[in-house]
């Protein structure tokens, strides 16, 4: 289909609510997105005419089950620039940069980790129990009876980290962002040659909006003999992805961040990884042979996945990617670019407001209004009918590095308008006139 705004808003049953009684205008797409009727029969057809549990059974059902799950993961491959057998399916993009991380700190021996200043918390969180469980480290939550307990226990789990880290020499670095947002890749360089074993970043970020080279990072990760994971949430709905010309080693997304339901994630494995790890959780599905004395694993991605997997979340992501390439993802891009130029300019205009970063290619306007407080700004555009979102959008180090202690973010993607952009800068004029 060719990119007809018109067209496509009518595709989003949710668009037509109204909220206040005004036309709801949904800016929280970074969180995540609403979903065409095109994703919504996809999955109902398979529920109601194909439903059965996959890679199980002779049975005609179970058989058609299996074929409509193996081709969402071809086209979940295709769509990135991957193999078939590299595609992992999670629940979300947490649970597969988890993955990653055990992998990485585990099966693989990475101990010394490099991450950035603007990851989210599910690409930090990850990587510190990752190495506390590699270290064996008491990081358990000790129950205590009061908060001055629960304190002290903090404390002694800080310090007990510290000294199996220092002894086994583990570590975890952090790569500087300059000031408009983007990585210091003098900083990347310098701290990648001190033999760190991984190198976790994110593609874009989800405050700021700003992209990363990740095509040059996985080079200067790959030249210093470290693994690379990409945190492909906030990119994969927004542009071209080729993951072996980027030259990963691991990458992870979500669906619902692509028109695709909740609860299904996707983490690329590169090959000659996904050949030799061994899978970290276990079950029926992702066996060969079971005994009482051991097991052996079915091949990758098979022994990735046990149980029963979300086949119809599986079957919304593929949908979800039709939808995505039939629009054209470079006419997503140049329509969120535009939207994202609209926006500034529009909270130029109402004067007072600064803005964060300067990243424009997933849509992203984080900001502020004087000394007014973000979750202020964001009830007052709710009460207009505008969804946002105000807080330290799970990125408190970024927060802190950009002197923030929350924000208003305004989030664009395939369904909005340029009169949605300029109903948020009415929306913060009269929330100025309100709170001043």
């Amino acid at each position: 289909m060719a990119f007809d705004i018109g067209k496509i808003r009518e595709d989003f049953p949710i668009l037509s609510r109204r909220l206040n009684g005004k036309q709801v205008a949904y800016l929280d797409n970074a969180a995540t997105t609403q979903k065409p009727s095109a994703v919504l029969d996809a999955m109902r057809n398979y529920y109601e005419n194909r439903n059965a549990n996959v890679h199980r059974g002779g049975n005609a059902l179970a058989e058609e089950a299996t074929e409509i799950y193996e081709n969402a993961r071809k086209r979940v491959a295709r769509f990135i620039g991957a193999a078939a057998s590299e595609i992992v399916f999670t629940r979300n993009a947490t649970e597969a940069l988890n993955i990653a991380a055990r992998f990485c700190t585990g099966q693989l021996g990475a101990k010394c980790v490099l991450l950035t200043e603007m990851e989210h918390h599910s690409n930090i969180v990850n990587w510190q129990l990752a190495l506390a469980s590699c270290l064996q480290s008491p990081m358990g939550i000790l129950h205590k009876q009061n908060a001055s307990d629960i304190e002290r226990s903090s404390m002694l789990k800080a310090t007990q980290w510290q000294l199996a880290a220092k002894a086994a020499g583990a570590r975890i670095g952090y790569v500087k962002m300059r000031s408009y947002g983007k990585l210091c890749n003098e900083d990347v360089e310098k701290k990648l040659s001190a033999q760190q074993g991984a190198f976790s970043f994110t593609h874009a970020s989800n405050v700021l909006g700003a992209v990363n080279d990740a095509d040059s990072l996985c080079r200067l990760a790959k030249k210093a003999g470290a693994l690379s994971v990409v945190d492909g949430a906030q990119t994969a709905p927004h542009m071209k992805i080729d993951v072996h010309g980027m030259g990963c080693d691991f990458f992870a997304f979500s669906a619902h961040k692509m028109l695709g339901p909740t609860g299904v994630g996707v983490l690329y494995v590169k090959k000659e990884l996904a050949d030799k790890l061994e899978p970290v959780f276990g079950g029926g599905g992702a066996i060969e042979s079971v005994a009482l004395s051991g097991s052996t694993f079915a091949a990758a991605p098979q022994k990735f996945e046990p149980g029963t997997q979300d086949v119809a979340g599986a079957v919304g992501l593929s949908a979800a990617m039709d939808y995505l390439e039939s629009a054209g993802m470079d006419a997503i891009e140049k329509h969120v670019s535009s939207l994202h130029k609209a926006c500034l300019e529009g909270l130029k205009e109402t004067g007072g407001v600064h803005v964060y970063g300067n990243g424009n290619r997933t849509g992203i306007v984080s900001f502020n209004v004087g000394r007014l407080h973000a979750h202020d700004i964001s009830q007052i555009a709710s009460d207009d009918g505008i969804m946002l979102r105000a807080g330290h959008h799970c990125a408190q180090p970024l927060m802190k590095a950009i002197g923030a202690i929350a924000t208003v973010r305004a989030s664009f993607y395939i369904y909005n308008t340029d009169e949605e952009a300029n109903r948020l800068a009415a929306s913060v004029k009269r929330a100025k006139k309100v709170l001043s």
